[in-house]
């Protein structure tokens, strides 16, 4: 700023200083005007306007050799400031005339005034800074959401803010939050509250609450909940409100002003409408229904498969991506089929071939949020699906394997008010339901079959109707079930009977477990009326129900089932409406199969000896060969003499599959099959056996016999190599190059000189499975090393670090965080926020959690594979994963497991050493979304009182389902001591760590087993835990308890190879 007014001062001596009939350079060394040094002159004027500083630098921004001509002495006197100059120097005055500027002048003119708009504009800086200092500092504003699930209605106008619904629904809102803060410990901090939108959803409420100091989001969360559960408002007799939804933040993400698709503007779960001002569920794109107020959601919808999206007309057609040749991988399409008014819709498939179970078509009767699912099909298999209304969405999802030809679909048009009650009822499920009806819930829903069911001990070996195994029937969800499901299916309304219908139908219930049969009539009140049931074992036979209808109001037909925990299932066939009464069954009454003498009178013991020894070797599990009892626990001892190994053989083996299990070291067997002999390694081996609360089966015979080294290969003899498959081949054939062992095993680790005969003037090759290496050459990478290195049992020579399984990217988010995890009771994980973290699936369902250590090891509980690690290809990995309502999103990765290894230590009862590895089939490559979490030092520990994250797709409280969407939350570390005194019932030990608040309220709960426990050091992630067990879920003074990783650092190293 000095600097601007003594350039002004120049300026002005420059310009009112005209030196007769000379032109001077003033920048140049010798310049002085007659009378006066002009250079002086400058300085002094400077000098005169700040007296404490030196001018030379301001006149040094004027060095441009700037000339000055024909400057004359204005007769009218100099200015001011010349005249003070001159007299301080005692020097004449100069005479003034008025000339006109030459261009030089007139582009000092330019600059001054340049200069002067810049002074202007710094000052005006100045005084705002100044300004906003002195206020000190702003208001604390929050921002928030929540639904109000009844009391409101969403309409249109609430989008409009000038609109009255708006500001009558907003200003009701307001009054209620602030009735509710001003009622709470914030009243004395609450300033009060704005309304910014209303969304549709219920009607979903963004508002701002202005505060005089900041208050912690924990705080405001709370006062609201505390609000409205202690009805703190007149208002909440009005509004119901989902104090579940209640969300607060100082982000941005619920701001409402411009908003914009890579800003954050609108909630992570939204995107925003083509007006730029609107934000809509993401799923609400392109669903068939305009939500966005210019219909934008609608607009870019054609589907990658055909180019497709709103298919009109009576009839037409829709395919699969480059049908027939294969589709392709991660791919979604949907459809939306619209019929003239009254009309209903079939789909029929000219062709159909799609990986089964993972590449599914889905079909919903209507649009929209509101649509209901229909049929979902996969395999080669396809059915006519029928849907009773005039509109339909049919979506398509692959995931990244197996692609095949994929479908070609037609649809129609038809009229169910042509259809007689007969052609209603009529089925034999060979082509699909026909018009039979079935709401499909996470699959508790009949199945259609043909063939036998497993296992053989229930369901049909085959249909009824053409009584082979080509023939279709329906049954109860082919799978285990852990609770009482209840699938139905349903007709399309009947009218009322002037006469009488017979009803007849087939059924199958076959099994020591199967229970019970409905076939009801449902009336349009929803008034219900139970006219056939049957509850039992009735053998292995198609049995012939029929009951006559005599209805006089409009009714529906239900057949109804109850699947018990287990695998025992009922099937139906055939249901067929004749007119007029039922006449005499032509077939017997079937009879229930006698029901074996209850389990309470089956000893739980093992009963007879449990130290075996030679000749008593043969024992079963209880009760055989009659059923084992529930809650079963027994030990046998076998025992050798010292020096001998002993053989283990099972004649006979029944379980029900996975949750009764043998156990024989480190091995456990399940359900049935033929097992391999098991060989001890000493002269003892221990067996043991567990059967849960549920099903039972006829359980196993065993015997065992004793001798010196059974089950190994007899040692070769000098000279000789021995096998990794137990044969014996000279020593010459070891890598000569060519296989000799069946394993291969004689050429696998191999090394040799190649290009000279000594290692001082040769290549150094090492083999490694199956490639040759050369040492130091261009192939020769860092993994090489490694691999070599664990050959010969040598460590790196490079300096231990602090971390295992840490590279640069180990524990870190590739994904920027919009917020800090909000923690109160656990919440929604923002994508990529875990890229650790996977979701194991075991028979297509969701079943634990796991971590990803490396490119190809997971860690998860022992627990979650225990009694299911004989087939590890029945398990999953879904790396990437946000949500597991699509497993198919583009960063989503799903890999088959290959291995499963159960630590040794694993006690079931103790629940002690709860942890196990598992490998990937093939390896996985890191994306944002996928990445490593670091792996502590054994000696490596975090204080109790350390704030740790955990994270899962579990429940989110006792009583809920697993969770669509991955949950996390924060909870502290508490000490070995307080957590045994909090959990006596269990054995804490150090091989576990513990987890919670005294208050409860966030914990990990049923489904997050295997999951991570989470701290962070120096900005990266650590696994220092895996989830366990725990009593209950979230209860005061009953915290988590997590598998201790510390203490299981070498066990990994040395599975892994590491």
């Amino acid at each position: 700023m000095e600097t601007c007014l003594c350039l002004t001062k120049l300026t002005n001596i420059l310009y009112n200083s005209r030196i007769k009939q000379s032109t001077y350079d003033i920048c140049h060394p010798n310049f002085t005007f007659p009378e006066i040094s002009t250079r002086s002159l400058l300085l002094k004027s400077c000098q005169l306007s700040f007296p404490n500083r030196r001018a030379h630098p301001v006149v040094m921004l004027l060095h441009k050799k700037t000339a000055f001509h024909s400057m004359e002495t204005d007769t009218k006197g100099t200015s001011s400031n010349i005249s003070s100059l001159i007299k301080m120097n005692k020097k004449v005055g100069f005479k003034k005339t008025n000339i006109p500027f030459n261009n030089y002048e007139l582009l000092l003119t330019v600059l001054f005034i340049i200069s002067l708009c810049i002074c202007t504009v710094l000052l005006t800086f100045l005084w705002l800074f100044n300004k906003t200092t002195e206020q000190g500092p702003k208001d604390h504003e929050a921002k928030g959401i929540f639904t109000i699930k009844s009391g409101a209605l969403f309409t249109p106008a609430l989008q409009n803010k000038s609109s009255v619904d708006f500001k009558v629904l907003a200003f009701d809102v307001q009054q209620m939050i602030d009735d509710m803060l001003h009622a709470s410990e914030l009243q004395n901090d609450y300033k009060g509250s704005k309304v910014t939108q209303f969304r549709n959803g219920s009607v979903i409420v963004l508002f701002k609450l202005f505060f005089v100091r900041w208050v912690s989001e924990v705080k405001i969360k709370n006062a609201l909940v505390y609000g409205i559960k202690e009805n703190k408002s007149e208002l909440l007799q009005i509004f119901n409100i989902d104090v579940n939804s209640i969300e607060i933040t100082d982000s941005e993400i619920f701001s409402t002003s411009s908003p914009s698709t890579t800003s954050g503007k609108c909630l992570p779960s939204d995107d925003l409408c083509a007006d730029d001002e609107t934000c809509i569920r993401k799923g609400l794109f392109c669903d068939g229904i305009p939500q966005c107020p210019d219909g934008s959601d609608e607009n870019k919808c054609a589907t990658p498969c055909d180019g497709k999206f709103i298919l009109d007309g009576l009839s037409g057609s829709f395919h699969s991506i480059h049908y027939p040749e294969p589709y392709s991988s991660n791919l979604g399409c949907r459809w939306i089929i619209n019929m003239e008014k009254h009309l209903s819709i079939k789909i029929n498939f000219t062709a159909f071939n799609t990986q089964e179970f993972m590449d599914i078509l889905s079909i919903y009767e209507g649009i929209g949020p509101t649509k209901i699912l229909r049929a979902h099909i996969s395999g080669s298999n396809p059915v006519t699906v029928y849907i009773f209304s005039d509109k339909a969405t049919v979506e398509f999802v692959t995931d990244l394997y197996e692609n095949l030809n994929g479908f070609n679909a037609t649809y129609t048009a038809f009229n169910t008010s042509e259809l007689t009650d007969n052609e209603k009822i009529n089925c034999t499920f060979e082509d699909g339901f026909c018009y039979w009806i079935q709401h499909i819930k996470y699959y508790n829903e009949w199945e259609r079959a043909n063939g036998s069911n497993f296992p053989p001990t229930s369901g049909p070996d085959f249909d009824h109707t053409f009584g082979n195994l080509s023939g279709y029937y329906i049954s109860t969800p082919i799978i285990r079930v852990n609770s009482v499901w209840r699938p139905q299916i349903f007709s399309l309304p009947l009218d009322p009977i002037s006469d009488a219908y017979c009803l007849s139908f087939w059924y199958h219930m076959y099994g020591i477990n199967v229970y019970h049969l409905n076939v009801k009539i449902i009336y349009d009140d929803n008034s219900e009326k139970i006219i056939f049931q049957k509850e039992g074992n009735y053998g292995n036979n198609w049995n012939y129900g029929q009951i006559t209808l005599n209805e006089t109001s409009k009714f529906k037909v239900a057949f109804e089932a109850f699947k018990r925990p287990g695998w025992d299932d009922i099937a139906i066939d055939d249901i067929g409406l004749l007119n007029g009464a039922c006449a005499e069954s032509m077939y017997p009454e079937p009879t229930l199969v006698p029901t074996i003498s209850t389990t309470l009178l089956i000893p739980t013991d093992c009963g007879g000896p449990y130290d075996l020894w030679e000749p008593n070797t043969t024992f079963t599990s209880m009760n055989y060969p009659n059923n084992y009892p529930n809650k079963a626990s027994c030990v046998w001892y076998l025992n050798a003499e010292k020096g001998k190994n002993i053989q283990l053989h099972f004649q006979y083996f029944n379980l029900e599959d996975i949750l009764d299990v043998v156990e024989v070291r480190d091995a456990v067997y399940t359900g049935k099959s033929p097992l391999p002999d098991i060989f001890s390694t000493t002269h003892q081996m221990t067996v043991l056996f567990f059967s849960d609360k549920s099903v039972t089966r006829k359980g196993f015979v065993a015997n065992f016999t004793t001798g010196y080294h059974l089950g190994m290969p007899a040692s070769c003899g000098l000279n000789y190599y021995q096998c990794g498959s137990g044969e014996c081949i000279p020593q010459a054939q070891i890598c000569d190059q060519f296989q000799h062992c069946k394993d291969n095993s004689d050429e696998a680790d191999c090394v040799h000189l190649i290009n000279g005969s000594l290692s001082s003037n040769g290549l150094v090759q090492f083999k490694i499975e199956t490639q040759w290496f050369t040492v130091c050459a261009n192939e020769w990478t860092e993994e090489s090393s490694t691999s070599i290195c664990n050959l010969l049992k040598l460590g790196s020579g490079n300096k231990s670090s602090a971390v295992l399984f840490t590279g640069a990217a180990c524990g870190k988010r590739m994904i920027t965080q919009k917020s800090q995890p909000r923690i109160v009771g656990g919440s929604d994980a923002q994508e990529g926020a875990w890229p650790w973290i996977v979701s194991l699936y075991f028979s297509y369902n969701p079943t634990c959690g796991a971590s990803l250590i490396n490119h190809e090891w997971l860690i998860s509980a022992a627990h979650c594979v225990y009694g299911r690690n004989l087939k590890p290809s029945r398990w999953k990995a879904f790396l990437g994963l946000h949500t597991n309502l699509n497993l198919s999103y583009p960063q989503t990765v799903s890999r088959k497991i290959d291995q499963i290894i159960i630590n040794p230590h694993y006690n079931k009862r103790t629940k002690d050493s709860d942890i196990a590895l598992m490998h990937l089939q093939f390896r996985v490559n890191y994306t944002d979304y996928i990445q490593p979490i670091c792996f502590p030092e054994k000696n490596k520990q975090f204080l109790p009182g350390t704030k740790c994250s955990i994270a899962g797709w579990g429940k989110t409280t006792e009583e809920d389902s697993i969770s669509s969407i991955l949950q996390e939350a924060e909870v502290p570390l508490i000490t070995h001591q307080k957590c045994k005194e909090l959990m006596p019932e269990y054995n804490i030990t150090e091989n576990m760590i513990c987890a919670g608040y005294d208050k409860g309220g966030i914990d990990s709960c049923k489904g997050d087993s295997g999951g991570p426990l989470m701290c962070q050091e120096n900005k990266k992630w650590f696994l220092v835990g895996v989830t366990s067990f725990g009593y209950k879920c979230a209860l005061p003074n009953r915290p988590g308890i997590y598998v201790n990783v510390f203490k299981f650092v070498d066990w990994i190293k040395r599975t892994i190879n590491y």
